[in-house]
């Protein structure tokens, strides 16, 4: 996992990275690849505090999308279905910047190739070669099929990853450019927007002498053309939204499951309990957790979280305390 290559940086000091961390980590890893298989699971945890752990897990179901060699070939077809007209990134040693798409055809020179054709700029035409159209091409959110949303590209946006220099770091420039090319949401955050952005803004980590933030792996806002998340306000209305019941949901405190959970019960989902909640909240999400496990039948999977987590030599930290049903 290469989040772990990560250093932990406190009081100017770098450190190992804690056992919560990682453990935190391997939890978004898990629920991203072996939770979305078999049907909606939620996975209720009780830690000491609940400060960080949220995004955290978030940092683990990022760091599986990174890690995913996305496949050229539907790559190629994601192109290949553009029309004139449409808006896509182009990159070259100059700048990152949108341009049109004028057509798709038959390469004029080489055989069994494609050639992108695009209006950049004062210049009339110019082609792009299949051959380079990983290294130089990002398509925008809104002309993927795969990823329908609202939000559009503005101009005051950073232009894909690869300028990130923490995740330059840690991932390879191929699989940067593969996952600029899917922007979507892979996890939802619901809790205090105040509290998230604040959160994701503070330098806590280090690598090869390059300072960053938990904003460094977690897109959820307009800052960057490409996204793999959204955060919500415990206060939000639900008639505004479009929702996907597939997504995982990680409420960041009890509050949060209480006023929102009616609007996500098909979603897969972390429920965190910490120490410090209101005792009556405590009692109020336990009976409704009861409910759901015994009405509904669902299985427990905790022991399969446990092998899980065993593979991966991830210790369970002191302090926390898990349940996993499906």
């Amino acid at each position: 996992m290469a989040i772990k290559n990560l250093k932990i940086l406190y009081k100017e000091r770098h450190g190992e990275l804690p056992d919560w961390i990682n453990f935190a980590f391997e939890l978004g890893s898990y629920i991203q690849s072996h939770g979305l298989k078999k049907g909606h699971m939620t996975i209720a945890l009780s830690i000491p505090g609940e400060q960080y752990f949220p995004l955290f897990i978030a940092m683990g179901i990022a760091n599986e999308v990174y890690s995913v060699n996305k496949k050229s070939r539907s790559i190629k077809e994601q192109i290949l279905g553009l029309e004139q007209g449409n808006r896509i990134i182009f990159q070259d040693e100059e700048s990152s910047r949108r341009v049109s798409v004028l057509s798709v055809e038959p390469s004029p020179v080489f055989e069994n190739e494609m050639i992108l054709w695009i209006q950049d700029g004062q210049i009339d035409r110019r082609g792009i070669p299949e051959k380079d159209w990983i290294g130089k091409i990002i398509l925008l959110d809104e002309e993927l099929d795969e990823v329908k949303r609202s939000r559009r590209v503005s101009d005051k946006q950073k232009l894909g990853l690869e300028g990130n220099g923490l995740l330059s770091g840690l991932y390879t420039s191929s699989q940067l450019n593969k996952v600029s090319f899917y922007p979507g949401d892979y996890f939802y955050i619901i809790g205090s927007i105040s509290k998230i952005s604040e959160d994701i803004d503070v330098k806590i980590f280090t690598h090869n002498n390059v300072e960053g933030a938990l904003k460094d792996f977690l897109y959820m806002d307009n800052s960057n053309s490409y996204t793999n998340g959204k955060m919500f306000s415990s206060r939000m209305n639900r008639n505004k939204l479009h929702i996907d019941g597939k997504i995982p949901v990680i409420y960041t405190d009890l509050n949060s499951y209480i006023k929102q959970s009616r609007h996500f019960r098909k979603n897969p989902k972390f429920i965190i309990f910490s120490r410090s909640d209101n005792e009556s909240r405590v009692q109020e999400v336990q009976e409704d957790l009861k409910r759901e496990i015994l009405q509904k039948g669902y299985d427990i999977v905790t022991p399969e979280l446990v092998d899980y987590l065993k593979a991966g030599n991830t210790p369970i930290p002191n302090g926390i305390e898990f349940m996993a049903w499906r």
